[in-house]
Order: C-alpha cells, then sequence, then structure tokens
C-alpha cells in the first residue's frame, strides 16, 4: 500500500510539473504561432498517461484495502466464535455460571481526556458493550472497565472481601477494585470514584438510556 502511495504521488508531481510546462509553453505560443507544436502534442499526450496510470494506482490501492477490511472482518468473526465455544466450555466445567453470557475480555481505561471521543473520532463517547463486538447506537454512555481488568482473561463475579493489592486502583462507591459491568461518570472532574459498578448504582447490562450520567456524589454536588 504504501508502495502505490509513493508511486501514485510522483506521478501526480511529474503530471503537475508536466501541466505547467504546458501553459508556460502555450502562452509563448501565442506569442510565436509558428513554432512547431509536436512537442506540445507529445507533452499532452504524456499527461493524459499519467493521469491514467495514477488512477489504475488508486484503483489498486482500493481494491486491496477492501480485501484486507474483508480480511480481517473474517477473522474477527472468527476470533467471536471461538471466544464464545470457550465461554461455553467454562460452564459445561462449572468455571462460571451457566446463566453467565459468553463474554469477551474487558478493555482498558481510555486517558481521561479521551473520555469523550470514539476511536473513529466522533464527538460522544458510546458505551462499548463487550459482549458484542458493534457498537449499540441507543446506548450514549461508557461501559469501559477501569484499567486492571485486563489481567482476568473472563470476567467472573469477584469476592469483594478478598484482599486487596495495594497497587491497584479502587474504583466506585463501595471503594473496591474493578469487576464485572461498570459505567463511567460524565463529569469529567468527579470526586465519586469515577468508574462505578453496577450493582453499585442500581444499574443492570441490560439498562439503556440515552443522554449523559452522573454517579450520585456528583448528582448532589454543582459541577
Amino acid at each position: 500500500m504504501r508502495e502505490l502511495d509513493e508511486r501514485s504521488q510522483g506521478i501526480l508531481n511529474q503530471t503537475r510539473d508536466q501541466t505547467k510546462y504546458c501553459l508556460t509553453q502555450s502562452s509563448k505560443r501565442m506569442m510565436n504561432p509558428e513554432e512547431d507544436d509536436s512537442a506540445m502534442e507529445k507533452m499532452r499526450k504524456d499527461i493524459e498517461a499519467n493521469q491514467e496510470n495514477a488512477l489504475s494506482l488508486c484503483t489498486e490501492k482500493v481494491l486491496l484495502a477492501r480485501q484486507a477490511y474483508d480480511l480481517i472482518d473474517s477473522h474477527v468473526k472468527r476470533l467471536d466464535e471461538d471466544l464464545n465455544n470457550f465461554g461455553e466450555d467454562l460452564k459445561q466445567e462449572g468455571k462460571i455460571a451457566p446463566d453467565e453470557p459468553a463474554i469477551l475480555p474487558p478493555l482498558p481505561l481510555l486517558p481521561k481526556d479521551e473520555k469523550k471521543r470514539s476511536y473513529f473520532g466522533a464527538s460522544q463517547s458510546k458505551r462499548f458493550d463487550y459482549r458484542e463486538r458493534d457498537w449499540d447506537r441507543d446506548r450514549d454512555f461508557e461501559l469501559m472497565p477501569p484499567p486492571g481488568s485486563h489481567k482476568k482473561s473472563v470476567p467472573a463475579p469477584v469476592d469483594v472481601d478478598q484482599p486487596i493489592d495495594p497497587n491497584e486502583p479502587t474504583y466506585c462507591v463501595c471503594h473496591q477494585v474493578s469487576f464485572g459491568d461498570m459505567i463511567a461518570c460524565d463529569n469529567e472532574n468527579c470526586q465519586g470514584g469515577e468508574w462505578f459498578h453496577y450493582s453499585c448504582v442500581g444499574l443492570t447490562p441490560e439498562t439503556r438510556f440515552k443522554g449523559k450520567w452522573y454517579c450520585p456524589t456528583c448528582r448532589i454536588q454543582p459541577f
């Protein structure tokens, strides 16, 4: 792809120079109409040929990009299927509850200054349901597990009374480490915990609403 970019850019630069030359020569020929125009005709043909070559290279780039997209999409679908099968195997082995949906591993927390942008530059961040791979357009709030949760290959209910690693950050109104489904407060200066467990703030994975979400602390404090 990079080679095609370099080749097409080189052709475009050459065409630009040839066009400038033709314009200059045309001005001179107006002053001297008897001058042989065979060189100009050859230059025009070269410009047309270069334009066709550049268009061909751009078309080839589009085809390569489409092939790469299809290949990646195929691998992603296969990975999703393998992860779902893995989750079903864990259920059969009794390592997760039978009614627990097979889910993908949590994703790392976005930096504080990136919370309001999606991966593709959208102006409003979206809730990411990591049980699926598609964006849910009906949900307008974030679901991105805090740092540290990516250490668990398959999220499962955590005993909040177990010893806490002093180096692992805590969140939520319960001041516990990250686990399970969590939601971020839309107040950039949130002092209530920033990320909150669904169970602690009365939410469920099926909760659907539009607009911003604020934690209990930020709801009663001006900001």
